[in-house]
């Protein structure tokens, strides 16, 4: 009896680690959601320079998100998860204070390492306590739960922060985005344990050191060598679909720049609450049904909606609450279910470096979008942008029918079975 209680509790090791992603989502969606306006307005640079910051920041991504699995293999992903806290806070309070282009551009891309070490690593402490049969249904809610927490709050805490957008208060809008991150930093060093005790890695491994050594290893004793040591190649097909993915999702941080010139900045609050609301909705039937049937029939049908939402801002239908509720659903069947894929097929001893290989895409896509977008804002307008994003999803669709495997990969033991 209580082994069966102890079997139905398996969520509960996630918590702390979940509600340290919320915070750090949160924080980063209010900035993400209106740096443009900050950039465009108070800056007064181009979509492009914009643009341009985002691909800084996605190369500087491309070495500290890999980079968070060997070090917490080394070192543990709770002190890793802190250093990271300690540097986002930090630099997210000098932008407040040097409010100055050639400062902005500095403290932001400092930004990457804190973000980069931060979220890969508490989301690999949150992974690395799921069994494989509830990975589904798992990874649905801990991306799930912070990014609809963020997209809801994020955009509000904004709004809240900067006030009148005729005479936003800037200093007070990094100021207090940095105070709530320090805060995340100091509930993370008290309720975080700070040695692993999961049960996919005393499967794997006895101790710590173990895990370290087991790691370096395939199942069939061959060391990982060269880039595939902070690479997992059974992450590739999830991850590779991710870049595409993202290149049509950061186009929305640019709607903040257009609804806010154009309609007021509560307008784009309005779409991406409303697209929370669905988005974390959707979580809770989408969890159990890839569990069930895998993630292609979750994502196909998700890739059509935003097809059409994108459409509909291209034709100029402009019903923020309608056209975020439906694009909340789309967007809700996407991220989660790669990374369920993912996680299914990694070696459990391999999750922290799987988890920033997808985070690591994730951030690719994210950066070569916003210099895409901002070059088409530049030079041929919003509609065009929005008709590129609708093609974009299109081509994830294609990719997750040829390319992305749904099925668990068979251990060394299953295939001699087999054979």
């Amino acid at each position: 009896m209580e082994s069966t209680a102890k079997k139905n509790m398996w969520w509960v090791p996630m918590i702390v680690p979940i509600l340290i992603i919320v915070i750090i989502s949160i924080c980063y969606q209010a900035m993400a959601n209106y740096l443009s306006v900050y950039v465009l307005e108070y800056l007064h640079g181009s979509a492009t320079v914009y643009g341009m910051i985002g691909m800084a920041w996605t190369f500087l991504a491309m070495v500290i998100r890999p980079s968070a699995g060997p070090l917490s293999q080394k070192f543990g992903s709770k002190a890793v998860m802190l250093v990271g806290l300690g540097i986002f806070a930090a630099m997210i309070g000098a932008c407040g204070i040097f409010m100055t282009f050639a400062g902005f551009c500095v403290f932001r891309i400092l930004q990457c390492i804190g973000h980069g070490w931060s979220y890969t690593t508490a989301n690999s402490l949150a992974a690395e306590r799921i069994p494989k049969e509830h990975m589904g249904f798992a990874s649905s809610m801990f991306v799930g739960i912070p990014q609809a927490a963020a997209i809801v709050l994020g955009p509000w805490l904004a709004v809240l922060l900067i006030g009148d957008t005729s005479n936003p208060n800037w200093f007070k809008f990094f100021v207090v985005i940095a105070a709530i991150m320090a805060a995340g930093l100091v509930l993370a060093a008290i309720l975080v344990p700070s040695k692993k005790k999961t049960e996919a890695q005393t499967k794997v491994v006895a101790t710590d050191k173990k895990a370290e050594e087991a790691a370096k290893y395939d199942e069939n004793g061959k060391e990982y060598k060269g880039i595939w040591k902070v690479i997992e190649k059974s992450a590739l097909p999830a991850s590779v679909t991710m870049i595409i993915a993202s290149f049509g999702h950061c186009t929305m941080f640019f709607l903040t720049a257009y609804v806010a010139a154009t309609y007021g900045g509560v307008s784009a609050a309005i779409f991406f609450s409303t697209q929370a609301l669905t988005e974390f909705l959707s979580r809770f039937y989408q969890g159990p049904l890839q569990d069930k049937f895998g993630c292609k029939p979750i994502i196909i049908p998700c890739c059509a909606i935003c097809v059409g939402v994108y459409l509909c801002l291209a034709n100029g239908m402009t019903n923020w609450a309608v056209l975020g509720l439906i694009y909340g659903i789309g967007q809700a069947g996407i991220k989660a279910p790669l990374n369920g894929c993912l996680l299914t097929r990694c070696p459990a001893n391999r999750i922290p470096v799987a988890t920033g290989t997808f985070q690591m895409a994730n951030a690719i896509g994210l950066g070569f979008a916003a210099l895409i977008a901002g070059v088409v804002i530049d030079f041929a307008g919003y509609s065009a942008l929005w008709y590129y994003c609708a093609a974009i999803f299109v081509v994830v669709a294609l990719l997750t029918v040829f390319v992305v495997k749904d099925k668990p990969a068979k251990s060394k033991t299953e295939k001699m079975a087999e054979s």
